[in-house]
């Protein structure tokens, strides 16, 4: 058998093993588990971010269309009237609906021109100052316009603005004779006016209109993922489809409100009609960012000559209107400005404005969740109880392989020593070596003691070997206190009479007639080796009693062996009896035996429903050990 150091080394190595592997596991479930936390948070706070985008977008739509939607020619302060007369101007001139002050959220309406020429329905020349005052914009106000106006030169190019719109034309509205005259769109198919409000009206970006013509997007829109996608690609697939989905918001209602504009209005007509109005043609409106100024603007073209016709939008109040809405999902939020739409993340993208939502929180998960910690506990605690309970087999199993040495080496030592004896005296008693017949006897009574000496080896082995079976002693012999001890009190004087020792046997009447129920022979063996035990370690005392007292207390039957030597020692007292703890050495050096005799008499007496109590030895006094046995009811 391997030494005991090579398998706690082997343990050791087993146990690092162990812990290592399941430390690794411990790392990779908490990282899993605080990265699956996290796609959660990412998820949820995505999930908020996409209504918020929804909302804002929501919104957003009827103001951007309202702008989108107007006729080129509301961007003049003064409306030139077609052939029909109007009651409300009799000289055939009308305010532009955006004399008296750009609509809300908007800074100021514009026309300019690649020249450097500057205009606004807001600012009219000095030479319309009385016709606009006539029409409720003050002079203060008119003046207060024209700085804005001038601001805003200052600080766009037209030509840069130029560059960023789309070069697509929408066609020339084309209103039906019957419109003409007066009649209302119920009278007319809405296939006549497809080839106008057919288009788009409004792009945030040129991809849109071949990745989201309106008439596919919808509620049931579906994005098709080809084969040859990347991963990156097709999960970009979903985000693609909402943001055409809220595209296709705007161009709905741009849509509604060039009906609501150009068909609802009577009067319209008549202008679209006039001589100056009939050859524009618009393109189509994009917001842009120039200058830190948020522009929503387009191209018009008019006898060849290209301008620009925008709203310069009040991006500080459109922010805070667009924040106010989603407050209660995004409190943190903000709005960023994007100058390369093309390149902008589509899950944070507003779908009217090019801007940015920013959530504002940090996705921040504060470790693992209580049941993976509790999981990975439970591990721990198991793992830890694996080793303890490998440990605890292995130090039994080295202690019992120890034990077992230690018991061979002890009776090896037992069994030599008579037989030596056996051996020696019975070669002389058989070559006549002996002719005194007194020596004879001495040497024949010497042979009688070892026999017994191996006998009492023998059965405590036997014995003990029977408790480890299961086979225990059986409590069938009724009788007193005091005939059981008178029945065993000869062989206890002879044996402490080998020992040159007087037993002194002093049972009290009480302890005499108390009755018992147990099995005779094995209290005799019980007394007998504790007296035995008394010979052997309290041989060399000065004083040489052995006392075996007999006394009761509380339904109990005392019977004590007690001897003047000295005592059990410390370490007889920690190991507490334990069968097989002497060596050779041990037997050598004290008295004969293997060891067994005390940790039998202990078993033996929980059989027989009582104990063994070893007292505390005190300097002088000896051992004293008292076997309890209870009475017969």
């Amino acid at each position: 058998m391997r030494r005991p150091w090579q398998v706690w080394l082997t343990f050791g190595a087993c146990a690092v093993i162990a812990l290592g592997a399941l430390a690794w596991l411990t790392r990779a479930a908490l990282h899993a588990d605080v990265a699956h936390a996290l796609a959660d948070r990412r998820e949820e706070l995505s999930q908020r971010v996409n209504l918020a985008l929804w909302r804002m977008d929501t919104k957003l739509a009827p103001m951007i269309a309202e702008e989108v939607a107007r006729p080129t020619f509301f961007y003049r302060p003064v409306l030139t009237v077609g052939n029909e007369t109007n009651s409300k101007s009799a000289d055939g001139r009308l305010p532009s609906p955006l004399l008296t002050g750009p609509p809300a959220n908007v800074t100021l309406n514009f026309v300019a021109t690649p020249q450097g020429e500057w205009s606004s329905p807001q600012a009219p020349a000095p030479e319309l100052e009385v016709f606009a005052c006539s029409n409720g914009l003050s002079v203060e106000q008119q003046g207060s316009n024209r700085g804005k106006l001038d601001e805003l030169a200052r600080q766009v190019d037209v030509n840069a603005l130029l560059a960023q719109l789309p070069q697509r034309q929408l066609p020339a509205f084309d209103p039906s004779p019957a419109a003409a005259s007066g009649a209302l769109a119920t009278t007319q198919s809405p296939s006549a006016d497809n080839a106008y409000y057919g288009n788009d009206a409004f792009a945030l970006w040129d991809v849109n209109q071949q990745a989201a013509p309106s008439n596919a997007a919808g509620d049931d829109a579906q994005v098709n993922v080809e084969p040859n996608q990347s991963v990156a690609q097709q999960a970009a697939a979903p985000q693609r489809l909402d943001l055409q989905q809220r595209a296709s918001r705007y161009q709905s209602s741009t849509q509604q409100e060039l009906v609501k504009q150009r068909r609802d209005n009577s009067y319209n007509f008549r202008l679209q009609n006039a001589p100056a109005n009939r050859d524009v043609t618009e393109g189509i409106s994009r917001p842009v960012w120039i200058n830190g100024q948020l522009l929503l603007a387009r191209r018009v073209q008019s006898g060849g000559q290209v301008a620009v016709q925008g709203s310069w939008l009040d991006w500080p109040a459109i922010r805070a209107d667009l924040l106010a809405e989603v407050h209660d999902l995004l409190p943190d939020a903000s709005l960023a400005p994007v100058t390369d739409v093309a390149a902008a993340d589509p899950t944070r993208m507003l779908a009217g404005l090019p801007v940015m939502i920013e959530p504002g929180e940090k996705l921040i998960v504060s470790g693992a969740s209580p049941a993976m910690r509790w999981a990975l506990s439970i591990g721990w605690v198991a793992l830890a109880v694996a080793l303890a309970a490998v440990a605890a087999l292995l130090a039994g199993v080295l202690a019992l392989s120890e034990r077992r040495a230690v018991f061979v080496s002890a009776v090896t030592h037992e069994l030599r020593t008579p037989l030596t004896t056996f051996r020696m005296y019975a070669e002389m008693l058989a070559g006549g070596m002996v002719p005194d017949e007194a020596r004879r006897r001495e040497y024949l009574a010497t042979l009688r003691t070892e026999a017994e000496r191996l006998s009492r080896l023998v059965e405590n082995v036997l014995s003990y070997a029977r408790l480890e079976r299961g086979r225990g002693p059986r409590r069938t012999d009724r009788v007193t206190a005091g005939a059981l001890v008178e029945r065993f009190a000869s062989r206890l004087r002879e044996r402490a009479e080998q020992a040159q020792m007087q037993l002194v046997v002093n049972v009290s009447p009480d302890a005499a007639a108390a009755k018992l129920l147990t099995d005779a022979g094995v209290v005799e063996q019980i007394v007998f080796n504790l007296v035995d035990n008394a010979a052997k370690y309290a041989g060399r005392a000065e004083d040489r009693r052995i006392h075996l007292d007999g006394a009761t207390h509380s339904g109990v039957v005392r019977l004590t062996v007690r001897d003047h030597g000295p005592g059990f020692s410390p370490e007889a007292l920690a190991r507490g009896g334990a069968p097989f703890r002497k060596s050779a050495q041990e037997a050598a050096e004290t008295a004969p035996g293997v060891g067994l005799g005390l940790a039998l008499c202990r078993r033996l007496a929980k059989q027989l429903g009582g104990a063994l109590e070893i007292a505390p030895s005190t300097e002088g006094l000896g051992a004293t050990v008292t076997l309890r046995l209870p009475r017969e009811s």
